[in-house]
């Protein structure tokens, strides 16, 4: 079932728990499935396959759906298996289809559930922006298996209780379901015949997370008065207008390819007056397409004896609208110019339909589209999928304004920009005395591996770029400025004019950007416009076997570029610290990585390890969430590299709060605006070891480079990363302790009476002893426990003593863990 209400509080509200924090961005989104209903009416019926499978003839499949059971039976696999093979011979796709189908009890009403494993918008070669496919389509549009190959693409689930029909044949009994047809519907759903919309507390919205988003299926759907639902200038998200609209009865898919196969009539959409989570809009309209009716196998309900082994032409049609055949336009918009001359403009169309090459067209206007807009026809061109169309100014024109609109043969519309009219692209005409834009990401540092020094930029400019060159010092003596070559698009790149034979460890590299556009004023922009970009060079030393550095002291060892080492408030020394707090980028679809690297390569021994001790306070991610999830958000991970830094691979599982009772209790404990209030102290260090091999990356005998790295996802952060008494491959003279300071919790302080005490005890302890003194050194309690692991909480009473400030101390097997002064009020 549908439960979006929970999403709908979290548009609305602030939510102040490390939990569901966040709007969702390049990972995908993920959202409950719709279900199918069994009507418990006795509906015999059959409708035959498509023709294109039953005449297939051994035809190779358009697409390759691969199954992943979960305790299904072997007769309910071979239906499964058939079912499969009539959706494989009508989707096309070159990106492998992987589904999840699960053999679970279910709602008694309930015949089986299914949905995308995820969504994704702005993938490459979207046909639209802001917009989100199925994982299934989005992987075929971009040619790219997004979610990888461990990640399902579908996840369904089906009622191992139900009275089922296994056989292929349709002539199913009156007293049982068709699992073919049941299967065929749950796939429609997971292959995109599905949205967001959702009501909750009288108000209709579509979305997950951040409001506006909306499904290439949400986009069909309009009232039967032709008003579509996603059109805020008829139905505002979260409106109650909305919530009239998605339980009016009369809603409609304006799904152009089905209108052609349908006379132009559109698909009746399932609105029930009381809006039906599961249901509602994501199904046909049983009352239009009753049982036997080539259109029934997307209806809500499916009856007894009832067998559909065809999705019928309007949900193909639908589906084809969807995404799983495209109408897909590119271009790139012409620069400004400073005075009259043609304007040429070339539009690239992909389309699995044909063109009507008719209805291709640019749309302009001198004045904004208030008076009167022409129209020129775009023509094709000697580049494949190229067409184009000169535009000659009106002396005296000032500005024209435009789009793009072009037609296949099935009258499916689009438009570039996607809301034209009511968005428009546009030229100037006349003197220029815009600057050039320049972004760039800083060079953090440079590696002495005998490789040259990399610049890219990225430059635009409204009428065009001239000149891009890097003005730099070295130690502070300028050096000739270089020159940038144009690469692709607004990519500009270089090499650094010097001889990086003559660099040296810890040299310092400062630059900054120049641009000059094309104009008459040759216009000129720096980057950064009042400042410069600094550098080191880094050099790598000789590999070493061993190496040991508590951090009291500063060192050449590590790359100080994020990273720090100093003594921080309320720790005893110092210790190599990330940015405190660590910043999130505050905007979807980016990331930051924060990281430091030792210079020193290390040679794995047999068994080789490194040991540390850290406090590590970054957003948790769900309960139950893993590294690699989508909902495990920030982490700190430990990488290796055997080729200088070019490719990292992971020494051992990214991990975060969630890793440690002790952070997690104290991150969570007070979060401000998703940003948790928590800083670190040296009661809550941690000892980790990491054995080389845990990951199977490396070998005995590799020379590696070891990175730290704190990974940001938008929105939620908090304090960060403190490392200390790093150790690799080093014999330890004194004997290890199990417990680490951040193993114990004493609270609540200041406190009353009773104090509890928390471990958290990973590995099996002989003995662990607490002992309580007051402020002149007395000891009033002592407590013992034997073999201890797991987690424990002892609970100590100090009722009897005055108030005052009392010292608790931790030991293990004797050795000092923990001491923390308390106070008594």
């Amino acid at each position: 079932m549908k439960k979006y209400f929970i999403f709908l509080l979290v548009l609305l509200t602030v939510v102040t728990t490390s939990k569901a924090q966040k709007s969702r961005y390049n990972q995908g989104l993920k959202v409950p499935p719709p279900v199918c209903y069994a009507s418990g009416k006795v509906e015999k019926s059959f409708v035959p396959p498509p023709d294109e499978f039953l005449l297939k003839s051994g035809a190779e499949a358009k697409s390759d759906i691969i199954i992943t059971y979960s305790l299904f039976p072997q007769n309910a696999r071979v239906a499964f298996e058939y079912a499969v093979s009539i959706w494989e011979s009508i989707i096309e796709s070159d990106m492998p289809i992987r589904m999840k189908a699960d053999w679970r009890t279910m709602n008694n009403n309930v015949l089986g559930s299914c949905g995308p494993e995820t969504y994704y918008s702005d993938f490459k070669d979207a046909p639209a922006e802001d917009r989100y496919y199925p994982v299934a389509i989005a992987e075929k549009i971009s040619k790219t298996e997004l979610n990888g190959t461990s990640r399902m693409d579908i996840e369904a689930t089906f009622n191992k209780n139900i009275d089922w029909y296994f056989g292929t044949d349709g002539n199913t009994p009156d007293s049982l379901y068709d699992f073919v047809t049941v299967v065929l519907h749950e796939i429609g759903h997971g292959l995109g015949f599905t949205g967001f919309f959702f009501i909750d507390d009288n108000l209709g919205a579509y979305g997950f997370f951040e409001m506006g988003n909306a499904t290439s299926f949400d986009m069909l759907v309009e009232k039967n008065i032709g008003k579509r639902l996603v059109d805020t200038s008829f139905y505002q998200n979260t409106s109650v207008e909305l919530k009239q609209a998605l339980e009016s009865s009369v809603l409609y898919a304006h799904s152009p390819v089905a209108m052609t196969n349908n006379n132009g009539q559109r698909p009746r959409l399932y609105a029930p007056i009381k809006f039906d989570d599961g249901s509602s809009i994501y199904h046909l309209n049983d009352a239009t397409y009753p049982h036997g009716n080539e259109n029934s196998l997307m209806t809500h309900a499916i009856g007894k004896g009832e067998a559909i082994h065809d999705p019928g032409p309007l949900t193909r049609g639908i589906m084809e609208d969807i995404g799983w055949k495209n109408l897909i336009v590119q271009f790139t918009q012409p620069k400004d110019i400073e005075e009259i001359k043609p304007i040429n403009f070339e539009v690239l169309i992909k389309s699995d339909y044909e063109l009507d090459t008719s209805s291709l067209y640019l749309i302009y206007s001198d004045d904004a589209f208030e008076v009167q807009a022409d129209t020129l026809l775009l023509a094709v061109s000697d580049k494949p999928n190229s067409f184009t169309a000169q535009l000659i100014p009106e002396a005296g024109t000032e500005n024209i304004h435009y789009y793009v609109e072009v037609t296949d043969s099935m009258n499916r519309v689009k438009r570039l920009p996607n809301y034209a009219p009511r968005d428009l692209y546009s030229i100037r005409i006349g003197p220029d005395n815009e600057k050039p834009v320049i972004s760039h990401s800083p060079i953090p540092y440079f590696l002495l591996i005998g490789e040259p020094l990399l610049i890219s930029v990225n430059a635009d400019d409204n009428l065009g770029i001239d000149t891009v060159y890097v003005e730099y010092s070295i130690n502070d003596v300028a050096q000739q400025p270089f020159g940038l070559k144009y690469d692709s698009v607004t990519i500009y790149s270089g090499i650094f004019d010097t001889d990086i034979g003559n660099l040296h460890d810890r040299d310092e590299i400062s630059y900054r950007i120049v641009a000059k556009d094309s104009s008459a004023a040759q216009n000129i922009a720096q980057f950064p416009a009042d400042s410069i970009f600094s550098f080191r060079i880094e050099e790598i030393y000789e590999p070493v076997i061993s190496y040991v550095n508590d951090f009291d002291q500063p060192t050449s060892d590590f790359i100080i570029s994020d990273f720090d080492i100093y003594t921080e408030d309320d720790f005893e020394n110092g210790a190599l610290h990330s940015p405190h707090p660590y910043p999130s980028p505050d905007e979807d679809n980016k990331e930051f990585n924060f990281s430091t690297l030792l210079k020193r390569p290390v040679i794995i021994t047999e068994s080789g390890y490194l040991t540390f001790d850290e406090v590590v306070l970054v957003e948790p991610g769900e309960p139950l969430s893993y590294f690699g999830s989508e909902d495990f958000w920030d982490y700190v991970i430990l990488e290796g590299s055997k080729d200088f830094g070019k490719t990292w691979k992971k020494l051992f599982n990214g991990y975060d709060s969630g890793d440690n009772d002790v952070w997690h209790q104290n991150y969570n404990a007070n979060i401000v605006d998703q940003i948790s209030q928590a800083t670190g102290n040296s009661e809550w260090f941690v000892n980790r070891t990491i054995y080389f091999n845990h990951a199977q990356n490396f070998n005995t005998g590799d020379t590696i480079l070891i990175q730290f790295r704190l990974y940001s996802d938008p929105y939620a952060h908090g304090w960060g990363w403190a490392i200390d008494n790093l150790r690799i491959q080093q014999p330890v003279s004194a004997k290890i302790s199990k417990l680490s300071p951040g193993n114990v919790l004493v609270y609540p302080n200041p406190f009353n009476d009773i104090i509890q005490i928390r471990f958290f005890v990973k590995q099996p302890v002989s003995e662990i002893r607490v002992d309580i003194f007051n402020m002149f050194g007395q000891k009033l309690h002592t407590l013992q426990k034997q073999n201890v692991v797991g987690k424990i909480t002892e609970e100590i009473d100090l009722g009897r003593f005055g108030t005052g400030m009392y010292m608790v101390r931790v030991s293990e097997n004797g050795q000092l863990v923990l001491s923390k002064k308390l106070i008594k009020y």
